[in-house]
Protein backbone atom coordinates (compact mmCIF):
# COMPACT_ATOMS: atom_id res chain seq x y z
CA UNK A 1 0.00 0.00 0.00
CA UNK A 2 1.60 3.22 -0.74
CA UNK A 3 2.51 5.84 1.97
CA UNK A 4 0.26 8.44 3.39
CA UNK A 5 0.50 11.65 0.84
CA UNK A 6 -0.33 15.30 2.48
CA UNK A 7 -3.37 16.73 0.70
CA UNK A 8 -3.69 20.32 0.27
CA UNK A 9 -3.98 23.52 -1.64
CA UNK A 10 -1.53 21.50 -4.49
CA UNK A 11 -3.17 18.34 -4.31
CA UNK A 12 -5.22 17.53 -7.35
CA UNK A 13 -7.95 16.17 -4.74
CA UNK A 14 -8.11 19.23 -3.48
CA UNK A 15 -8.66 20.91 -6.67
CA UNK A 16 -11.69 18.58 -7.46
CA UNK A 17 -13.03 16.75 -4.84
CA UNK A 18 -14.99 19.82 -3.34
CA UNK A 19 -15.57 21.80 -6.21
CA UNK A 20 -19.54 22.24 -7.06
CA UNK A 21 -19.52 20.74 -9.97
CA UNK A 22 -19.94 17.77 -8.17
CA UNK A 23 -23.58 18.48 -7.87
CA UNK A 24 -23.96 17.20 -11.07
CA UNK A 25 -22.37 13.93 -10.16
CA UNK A 26 -24.51 13.55 -7.30
CA UNK A 27 -26.90 11.79 -9.36
CA UNK A 28 -24.86 8.80 -10.43
CA UNK A 29 -22.91 8.53 -7.49
CA UNK A 30 -25.90 7.68 -5.46
CA UNK A 31 -27.59 5.46 -8.08
CA UNK A 32 -24.09 3.31 -7.70
CA UNK A 33 -23.96 3.07 -3.93
CA UNK A 34 -27.27 2.38 -3.64
CA UNK A 35 -27.79 -0.77 -6.17
CA UNK A 36 -24.55 -2.22 -4.03
CA UNK A 37 -27.23 -4.77 -1.80
CA UNK A 38 -25.50 -3.76 1.56
CA UNK A 39 -25.50 0.43 1.04
CA UNK A 40 -28.85 -0.26 -0.56
CA UNK A 41 -30.32 -2.25 2.51
CA UNK A 42 -28.90 -0.23 5.13
CA UNK A 43 -30.29 3.00 3.40
CA UNK A 44 -33.85 1.26 3.12
CA UNK A 45 -33.59 0.07 6.60
CA UNK A 46 -31.50 2.71 8.92
CA UNK A 47 -33.11 6.46 7.14
CA UNK A 48 -35.83 8.43 5.93
CA UNK A 49 -35.02 7.53 2.35
CA UNK A 50 -38.50 6.87 1.15
CA UNK A 51 -39.85 10.11 2.26
CA UNK A 52 -36.79 12.59 1.97
CA UNK A 53 -34.37 11.20 -0.32
CA UNK A 54 -31.94 14.28 0.15
CA UNK A 55 -31.55 14.17 3.72
CA UNK A 56 -28.61 11.53 3.54
CA UNK A 57 -26.68 13.60 0.95
CA UNK A 58 -26.97 16.97 3.23
CA UNK A 59 -26.27 15.64 5.91
CA UNK A 60 -23.26 13.42 4.67
CA UNK A 61 -21.56 15.18 2.32
CA UNK A 62 -20.00 18.27 4.25
CA UNK A 63 -18.36 15.64 7.02
CA UNK A 64 -17.25 13.28 4.34
CA UNK A 65 -15.48 16.48 1.97
CA UNK A 66 -14.04 17.46 5.40
CA UNK A 67 -12.23 14.13 5.94
CA UNK A 68 -10.25 16.20 2.76
CA UNK A 69 -10.14 20.03 3.47
CA UNK A 70 -9.99 20.03 7.25
CA UNK A 71 -6.62 19.81 7.42
CA UNK A 72 -5.17 18.82 10.90
CA UNK A 73 -8.43 17.83 11.86
CA UNK A 74 -9.31 15.39 9.13
CA UNK A 75 -8.58 12.25 10.67
CA UNK A 76 -10.78 13.50 13.61
CA UNK A 77 -13.38 13.86 10.88
CA UNK A 78 -12.91 11.08 9.06
CA UNK A 79 -13.32 8.74 12.58
CA UNK A 80 -16.59 10.44 13.19
CA UNK A 81 -17.93 9.67 10.03
CA UNK A 82 -16.92 5.97 10.51
CA UNK A 83 -18.48 6.23 14.10
CA UNK A 84 -21.75 7.33 12.00
CA UNK A 85 -21.94 3.59 10.56
CA UNK A 86 -21.57 1.43 13.32
CA UNK A 87 -25.18 0.97 13.88
CA UNK A 88 -25.93 0.16 10.13
CA UNK A 89 -26.33 -3.39 9.85
CA UNK A 90 -29.12 -6.12 9.56
CA UNK A 91 -30.61 -8.59 6.79
CA UNK A 92 -31.44 -7.77 3.61
CA UNK A 93 -34.04 -9.04 1.43
CA UNK A 94 -32.40 -11.71 0.06
CA UNK A 95 -31.28 -13.08 3.54
CA UNK A 96 -27.81 -11.52 3.62
CA UNK A 97 -26.36 -10.20 6.47
CA UNK A 98 -24.88 -6.64 6.11
CA UNK A 99 -22.85 -4.11 8.08
CA UNK A 100 -22.10 -0.66 6.84
CA UNK A 101 -18.13 -0.96 8.23
CA UNK A 102 -18.13 -4.03 6.67
CA UNK A 103 -14.42 -3.35 4.55
CA UNK A 104 -15.92 -4.10 1.13
CA UNK A 105 -19.22 -2.34 1.36
CA UNK A 106 -17.15 0.95 2.78
CA UNK A 107 -14.83 0.96 0.00
CA UNK A 108 -17.51 0.85 -2.42
CA UNK A 109 -18.99 3.95 -1.13
CA UNK A 110 -15.84 5.77 -0.81
CA UNK A 111 -14.57 4.41 -4.37
CA UNK A 112 -17.42 6.18 -6.05
CA UNK A 113 -16.40 9.55 -4.26
CA UNK A 114 -13.15 8.46 -5.88
CA UNK A 115 -14.72 8.21 -9.28
CA UNK A 116 -16.81 11.64 -8.55
CA UNK A 117 -14.07 13.51 -8.66
CA UNK A 118 -12.51 12.01 -11.68
CA UNK A 119 -15.43 12.37 -13.66
CA UNK A 120 -16.06 16.33 -12.60
CA UNK A 121 -12.51 16.34 -13.92
CA UNK A 122 -12.98 14.34 -16.85
CA UNK A 123 -16.03 15.46 -18.33
CA UNK A 124 -16.65 19.41 -16.28
CA UNK A 125 -12.96 20.72 -16.48
CA UNK A 126 -11.05 22.23 -19.41
CA UNK A 127 -7.65 20.33 -17.47
CA UNK A 128 -7.22 16.87 -19.15
CA UNK A 129 -5.60 14.68 -17.07
CA UNK A 130 -2.25 13.10 -18.12
CA UNK A 131 -1.78 9.16 -16.84
CA UNK A 132 0.70 10.56 -14.55
CA UNK A 133 -2.23 13.00 -12.79
CA UNK A 134 -4.81 10.69 -13.01
CA UNK A 135 -2.65 8.03 -10.89
CA UNK A 136 -1.72 10.99 -8.24
CA UNK A 137 -5.27 11.99 -8.22
CA UNK A 138 -6.16 7.94 -7.35
CA UNK A 139 -3.23 7.67 -4.49
CA UNK A 140 -4.64 10.96 -2.89
CA UNK A 141 -8.04 9.22 -2.93
CA UNK A 142 -6.25 6.14 -0.99
CA UNK A 143 -5.14 8.75 2.03
CA UNK A 144 -9.13 9.71 2.01
CA UNK A 145 -9.72 6.51 2.66
CA UNK A 146 -7.11 5.78 5.01
CA UNK A 147 -8.39 8.95 7.26
CA UNK A 148 -11.51 6.87 8.26
CA UNK A 149 -9.41 4.22 9.81
CA UNK A 150 -11.09 1.45 8.07
CA UNK A 151 -9.21 -2.04 7.18
CA UNK A 152 -7.37 -0.65 4.06
CA UNK A 153 -7.48 -4.13 2.77
CA UNK A 154 -9.74 -3.99 -0.23
CA UNK A 155 -8.05 -1.02 -1.51
CA UNK A 156 -6.33 -1.23 -4.70
CA UNK A 157 -2.95 0.20 -4.36
CA UNK A 158 -2.92 1.65 -7.83
CA UNK A 159 -5.07 3.39 -10.62
CA UNK A 160 -4.68 0.39 -12.85
CA UNK A 161 -6.09 -2.05 -9.82
CA UNK A 162 -8.74 0.28 -9.30
CA UNK A 163 -10.21 -0.03 -12.79
CA UNK A 164 -10.30 -3.86 -12.65
CA UNK A 165 -11.97 -4.04 -9.47
CA UNK A 166 -14.50 -0.88 -9.81
CA UNK A 167 -15.59 -2.89 -13.78
CA UNK A 168 -15.91 -6.13 -11.72
CA UNK A 169 -18.22 -4.11 -9.64
CA UNK A 170 -20.61 -2.73 -11.85
CA UNK A 171 -20.87 -5.90 -13.49
CA UNK A 172 -21.19 -8.46 -11.29
CA UNK A 173 -21.89 -7.17 -7.74
CA UNK A 174 -24.20 -4.10 -8.48
CA UNK A 175 -27.81 -5.51 -7.63
CA UNK A 176 -31.20 -4.07 -8.25
CA UNK A 177 -33.47 -3.44 -5.35
CA UNK A 178 -36.21 -1.60 -3.95
CA UNK A 179 -34.20 1.79 -2.93
CA UNK A 180 -32.57 1.76 -6.65
CA UNK A 181 -35.18 0.89 -8.11
CA UNK A 182 -37.41 4.20 -6.18
CA UNK A 183 -34.67 6.65 -7.29
CA UNK A 184 -34.37 5.84 -10.88
CA UNK A 185 -37.90 5.92 -11.42
CA UNK A 186 -37.86 8.92 -9.86
CA UNK A 187 -35.55 10.01 -12.15
CA UNK A 188 -36.54 8.89 -15.22
CA UNK A 189 -40.29 10.28 -14.23
CA UNK A 190 -41.39 6.74 -14.21
CA UNK A 191 -43.78 7.47 -10.56
CA UNK A 192 -44.66 11.32 -9.22
CA UNK A 193 -41.68 13.17 -8.15
CA UNK A 194 -41.12 13.25 -4.17
CA UNK A 195 -38.00 15.32 -3.23
CA UNK A 196 -38.31 15.41 0.46
CA UNK A 197 -39.10 18.15 3.08
CA UNK A 198 -36.90 20.40 1.85
CA UNK A 199 -37.76 20.96 -1.47
CA UNK A 200 -41.33 19.75 -1.57
CA UNK A 201 -42.96 23.12 -1.48
CA UNK A 202 -41.29 23.48 -5.26
CA UNK A 203 -42.88 20.48 -6.33
CA UNK A 204 -46.69 22.11 -7.76
CA UNK A 205 -44.62 24.12 -10.18
CA UNK A 206 -42.66 21.67 -11.14
CA UNK A 207 -45.89 19.69 -12.30
CA UNK A 208 -45.66 22.25 -14.94
CA UNK A 209 -44.25 20.86 -18.27
CA UNK A 210 -41.74 23.73 -19.15
CA UNK A 211 -40.55 24.34 -16.05
CA UNK A 212 -40.39 20.25 -15.03
CA UNK A 213 -38.01 20.36 -18.48
CA UNK A 214 -36.09 22.90 -17.50
CA UNK A 215 -34.93 22.00 -13.69
CA UNK A 216 -35.49 18.41 -13.79
CA UNK A 217 -33.90 17.25 -17.73
CA UNK A 218 -30.46 18.17 -16.64
CA UNK A 219 -30.75 16.24 -13.65
CA UNK A 220 -32.05 13.13 -15.77
CA UNK A 221 -29.53 13.45 -18.22
CA UNK A 222 -26.47 14.30 -16.03
CA UNK A 223 -27.56 11.07 -13.24
CA UNK A 224 -28.31 8.14 -16.34
CA UNK A 225 -25.31 9.99 -18.30
CA UNK A 226 -22.77 9.51 -15.53
CA UNK A 227 -23.33 5.72 -15.03
CA UNK A 228 -20.83 3.30 -16.41
CA UNK A 229 -22.55 1.95 -19.84
CA UNK A 230 -21.98 -1.45 -18.13
CA UNK A 231 -24.78 -0.26 -15.45
CA UNK A 232 -26.79 1.59 -17.73
CA UNK A 233 -26.99 -2.03 -20.29
CA UNK A 234 -27.20 -4.77 -17.38
CA UNK A 235 -30.56 -2.71 -15.30
CA UNK A 236 -31.96 -1.77 -18.74
CA UNK A 237 -31.75 2.16 -17.95
CA UNK A 238 -32.89 3.82 -21.07
CA UNK A 239 -30.58 6.42 -22.59
CA UNK A 240 -30.49 7.34 -26.66
CA UNK A 241 -28.22 8.85 -29.15
CA UNK A 242 -30.07 11.92 -27.98
CA UNK A 243 -29.70 11.88 -24.82
CA UNK A 244 -25.78 11.40 -25.48
CA UNK A 245 -25.53 14.41 -26.98
CA UNK A 246 -27.33 16.44 -24.63
CA UNK A 247 -25.26 15.22 -21.84
CA UNK A 248 -22.20 16.40 -24.45
CA UNK A 249 -23.58 19.78 -24.86
CA UNK A 250 -24.25 20.19 -20.90
CA UNK A 251 -20.75 19.21 -20.38
CA UNK A 252 -19.24 21.90 -22.81
CA UNK A 253 -21.76 24.70 -21.51
CA UNK A 254 -20.32 23.85 -18.06
CA UNK A 255 -16.22 23.77 -19.19
CA UNK A 256 -17.00 26.93 -21.36
CA UNK A 257 -18.62 28.89 -18.47
CA UNK A 258 -16.99 27.87 -15.11
CA UNK A 259 -14.30 30.28 -15.30
CA UNK A 260 -16.56 32.72 -15.13
CA UNK A 261 -18.02 31.82 -12.00
CA UNK A 262 -16.59 33.82 -8.56
CA UNK A 263 -14.16 32.06 -6.48
CA UNK A 264 -16.51 31.76 -3.58
CA UNK A 265 -18.85 30.14 -5.48
CA UNK A 266 -16.67 27.36 -6.83
CA UNK A 267 -16.99 25.53 -3.73
CA UNK A 268 -18.81 23.66 -1.62
CA UNK A 269 -19.08 25.33 2.32
CA UNK A 270 -16.37 22.66 3.53
CA UNK A 271 -14.29 23.29 0.68
CA UNK A 272 -14.22 26.65 0.81
CA UNK A 273 -13.57 26.86 4.36
CA UNK A 274 -10.03 24.96 3.62
CA UNK A 275 -8.88 26.97 0.80
CA UNK A 276 -9.43 30.27 3.18
CA UNK A 277 -7.97 28.83 5.86
CA UNK A 278 -4.82 28.06 4.35
CA UNK A 279 -5.14 31.34 2.52
CA UNK A 280 -4.82 29.62 -0.90
CA UNK A 281 -6.36 29.78 -4.59
CA UNK A 282 -6.21 27.43 -7.36
CA UNK A 283 -2.85 27.05 -9.45
CA UNK A 284 -1.49 25.64 -12.39
CA UNK A 285 -1.63 21.80 -12.10
CA UNK A 286 1.39 20.21 -10.92
CA UNK A 287 1.67 16.67 -10.74
CA UNK A 288 3.71 15.10 -8.36
CA UNK A 289 5.82 11.92 -9.33
CA UNK A 290 4.28 9.02 -8.05
CA UNK A 291 6.37 6.45 -5.94
CA UNK A 292 6.45 2.97 -7.41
Amino acid sequence: MAEPVQLGPDSLLWRWAGDNRIGLMGGPIGILQLLHPAIGAGVSEHSDFFRDPFDRIFRSLPRILGVVYDGPRADATGHKVRDFHRDIKGVDATGRRYHALDPDTYWWAHATFQFMAEQVADRYDTHRLTVVEREQLYREGIEWYRRYGVSMRPVPPDRASFQRVWDHHCAEVLEMNAAARWALDQVIGAQPLHLGRLVDRAAPLLRIGVVRRITLEPVRITTIGGLPPVVRQRFGIPWSRADQLELDALELAVRQAWRFVPFSMRWQPRALAGWRRTGRRLGRVRARPVAA
